[in-house]
Parts: structure tokens; sequence; C-alpha cells
């Protein structure tokens, strides 16, 4: 993957853009992120102010295996937030958008959009997870194409579900090893011994 602009999208009545995510998204990202239910049906922390978001978009973007973008409409701005983050031949699919712009199939387009790029750039596979109580994201990653996989973790992360897109069969009969594994490799504390 590459962090560079990438190409426009028309999506439903929408043509948006991924760029690079940068500390100058700030003020759009935090203006879309107060929104409390963005907060609690994603993984990330509190951002209380414009200086939490600028420092976490500083965190993010040095890590090297972080790919960040923001999501754009060219008529209203910023829609919304995409990450992939690499690890060896596997990478891990995040995506939030602000209210307004949920139901609409931006998530899904752009989801499609990334996730296919992901592929093509050599990657094996996309694992990715949603909470339970958000079944508005577990139906946006079917559309996408990503599949259930029959592993849930241990509390006190038992509240979500996971998930795999793949073009390689083998790959897929293994899906909740290379899950356990992705968590291993990036030293994520979650633990993974039930299956569903």
């Amino acid at each position: 993957m590459e962090k560079y602009l990438l190409p426009k999208l028309k999506i439903s009545q929408f043509s948006v853009v991924l760029e690079p995510l940068t500390t100058e998204h700030a003020k759009s990202f935090f203006e879309q992120y107060r929104d409390p239910t963005i907060g609690k049906l994603t993984d990330l922390p509190s951002l209380a102010s414009i200086d939490d978001v600028k420092h976490w978009i500083a965190e993010e973007t040095s890590t090297a295996n972080s790919y960040n973008y923001a999501v754009l409409s060219l008529k209203e701005s910023f829609v919304g937030f995409v990450n992939l983050t690499v690890s060896e031949h596997a990478a891990f699919f995040g995506i939030w958008l602000g209210n307004k712009y949920q139901g609409k199939g931006l998530g899904t387009g752009v989801g499609q959009f990334i996730c296919q790029q992901a592929l093509e750039s050599g990657l094996k596979l996309v694992l990715t997870a949603a909470f339970l109580t958000n079944p508005v994201s577990i139906k946006m990653l079917r559309k996408i194409g990503f599949e259930n996989l029959s592993v849930r973790a241990d509390p006190p992360n038992d509240d979500r579900c996971f998930f795999i897109l793949t073009k390689d069969s083998n790959i897929k009969i293994n899906g909740n090893f290379e899950l356990k594994d992705y968590y291993r490799r990036e030293q994520l504390p979650f633990t993974f011994s039930q299956c569903v």
C-alpha cells in the first residue's frame, strides 16, 4: 500500500476522495467524531478536543505500517476516516463515517475500494471486527465481501465479532489462525479461545 492520494470515487450521489490523513484534517475530523455514537462503536480513544485529535493523528501517521486516509466529499468536505494496519501478509481494516453520511453506501464503496487495493498490492487477506451491538457495521462489512470468522475474543473483548476477506481459499479455511496470529504479531492485548 502506498500513502498517496487515491482516485476519486463516485458512490451513490457522492464523489469522494481518499487522501492521506494529516493534522490539517484535525478540525473537520473532530467535528464529525464528536458524535458520541462514533466513539462507542469504534475502538478509537476518546478525543475530547482538536488538540487531542492532532496528537492522535500524529501518533497514528508516524506508525510505519498504518495507512490512514481522510474520506473527503468533493461537495461537503470531511466525511470520515479509513485505516489499514499492515502486518506481514495481512491488514486490519477500520472505518467510520460521520453520522449524516451513514446509510448511503459510502462505507461499502470506500471499504470495497481500499480492501481491493490492499489485495491487489500483494496482501493475502484483510481482517476486521465489529461490535456485536453494531448491526449496521456488520451489514456493511458483509456487503464489502467480508465473511464471519468462527472465533470470539476472550473477556473483556468478547463483545465483538471478527471477519476475513481473502481470495485464497486456503487462507479462508485457516482464518481463525490468521486472526490470532495477526494479534500476536502486533502484540495486541486480545486472547482467543472461544469458537462460535
